[in-house]
């Protein structure tokens, strides 16, 4: 008996050895399962920040075993261009190669690896589990099993496929290929050693996940009401569990919405990673990778509506709708509520109390004198640690709805206003009459004349409410105002200075005691046709 009958007599033993003991165990050959595998990076999600534009930043981290320094993964996130960052958490080691493609592949021809057998057995060994695709020979025909690697002996390899076993001879290997693990990624250690072990982190932006703000407005006396912000997150990307989620008040910039990531090395919003990231992450994001952002600058009070991705979720696109977006934040600055531990799987929808606090408020009616009536609005004082995203907001007293309304953005130490109602109590009324003509005061033509019109107007109100009321009056007039009393401020469009298109406005602000009655005049100037 030669070596290469007793080679292929040992190699069938050991086949139905290995299928014995895999029907005894009530295995499956081929699994849809990610492979338990230590040379196999399977990153879970540990973080991820949420905008309203329906983009999420996730992050994933896990650890790993090397095998001359590479690991293999099949997670390739939709990332959107110029946002996908791989990285190591070790202070000693750095990501400086990845690849991605079909999957890795070994020729064993004395220049891609050795055409040895014990080349194929160790290359072989650190890949047992893992489904590949191994060519080889047999009398002199090329062969190719498609399977799991199930065991790797002395002389040959166990493919098992999903219909036929296969026992290769490894002197017959020629080539083997990784299958469903289409990313390599290549650590190095500090003075050129080759790391054994370690955790790698993936930082990326994705469509496909979106939140959006309500509020809950309580009144609970004259000057104090309790402010609660609920976030509905919509998953429509990927299953997040037992993770820390942040959301975000800010829309970022960026540019390039419309493409995915090409397959780079350190490539990650500095801004946004610097905004939601832990600080060990954030360090490592920017010290373990390169960087490359999206936007050169960002502008103050830019709107940003970015389009939401159908494919990544048709449900996001139809919630977002006509939904106020986010405004006048810069692209670095932003408010973040985390809430930890949250679960939610892609297809899902929560509704999560971000916060409740106790705000000051107070009254303030507003009166267009130019054909609107007067409104009541409460003005909240955010005087809390974060700014508060547009959203819409149901006023109640005693359990009993005032108003629903949108809240606009209030950042830390401004004040927002929702309106409540017409204000009955406050009577008003507007008067006007000419008080001068000035005959033929421009004559633009020889057969065309103008008159220079003066007329004064009467703002009357009294306040029928019990407290003391301010009262803010914007009337508008169809020419140049001239005049206003009781500290009236004067403006004047400067997008209408022909004379018979001039137009301007004036502002008062004041306050009514109550049963107390003012009188504001004003004066402005028209030109009109003469007859």
């Amino acid at each position: 008996m030669n070596n290469r009958t007793l080679t292929i007599i040992l190699a069938l033993a050991a086949l139905m050895l290995w299928t014995a003991a895999s029907s005894a165990d009530d295995q499956t050959v081929l699994s849809d399962e990610k492979p338990d595998h230590p040379h196999v990076w399977d990153g879970q999600v540990s973080r991820v920040a949420v905008f309203k534009n329906g983009l999420g930043f996730f992050m994933r981290e896990g650890e790993v075993e090397y095998h001359d320094g590479w690991a293999l993964a099949g997670q390739v996130p939709p990332a959107l261009f110029g946002t996908l960052s791989i990285y190591s958490h070790e202070p000693d080691q750095m990501v400086d190669i990845v690849g991605s493609g079909p999957g890795e592949i070994v020729a064993f021809d004395g220049v891609d690896a050795p055409d040895t057998v014990e080349a194929r057995r160790r290359r072989l060994e650190a890949w047992k589990g893992l489904k590949v695709q191994v060519e080889y020979r047999h009398e002199r025909e090329p062969r190719t099993a498609v399977g799991k690697l199930a065991s790797v002996a002395e002389n040959f390899v166990i493919v098992a496929g999903p219909d036929n076993h296969f026992a290769v001879p490894l002197e017959a290997v020629t080539k083997v290929q990784v299958l469903e693990l289409p990313l390599r990624v290549h650590v190095s250690g500090e003075n050129g050693q080759v790391p054994a072990s370690g955790r790698l982190g993936m930082a990326y932006l994705r469509k496909g996940i979106t939140w959006i703000p309500d509020y809950n407005l309580e009144i609970i006396d004259e000057d104090t009401a309790e402010l609660t912000l609920r976030g509905t997150l919509v998953n429509e990307a990927e299953d997040i569990v037992g993770c820390d989620v942040s959301f975000v008040v800010g829309v970022p910039h960026f540019v390039h919405t419309d493409y995915l990531a090409p397959l780079a090395v350190g490539q990650v919003i500095r801004s946004v990673s610097t905004s939601v990231a832990p600080d060990e992450v954030r360090t490592q994001i920017r010290t373990r990778a390169a960087l490359v952002s999206n936007v050169a600058g960002s502008r103050q009070f830019d709107v940003v509506d970015q389009p939401v991705d159908r494919d990544a979720g048709r449900e996001v696109t139809e919630l977002m709708g006509n939904l106020p977006r986010m405004d006048g934040a810069a692209g670095t600055d932003y408010t973040v509520y985390t809430k930890e531990n949250l679960t939610l799987r892609r297809g899902e929808k929560a509704i999560v109390t971000l916060f409740r606090v106790r705000i000051n408020y107070d009254h303030v009616y507003r009166w267009d004198a130019c054909g609107g009536g007067m409104r009541h609005y409460l003005v909240l004082h955010n005087d809390t640690d974060t700014a508060w995203t547009t959203g819409p907001c149901l006023t109640v007293e005693d359990s009993n709805p005032l108003s629903q309304d949108l809240l606009k953005y209030v950042p830390r130490g401004g004040t927002g206003e929702i309106p409540v109602s017409t204000a009955i109590n406050i009577a008003h009324e507007k008067s006007e009459s000419e008080v001068d003509r000035k005959l033929k005061a421009h004559s633009p033509r020889h057969n065309r004349h103008l008159d220079l019109v003066t007329l004064e107007g009467r703002l009357r109100l009294r306040n029928f409410e019990d407290r003391t009321v301010r009262v803010v009056i914007t009337n508008s007039v169809p020419g140049r105002p001239i005049r206003a009393d009781k500290d009236g401020s004067i403006s004047v469009d400067t997008d209408a200075l022909k004379l018979q298109e001039r137009a301007g406005s004036i502002r008062w602000e004041i306050k009514l005691e109550p049963g107390e009655s003012k009188t504001l005049t004003y004066q402005y100037e028209r030109y009109v046709p003469s007859m």
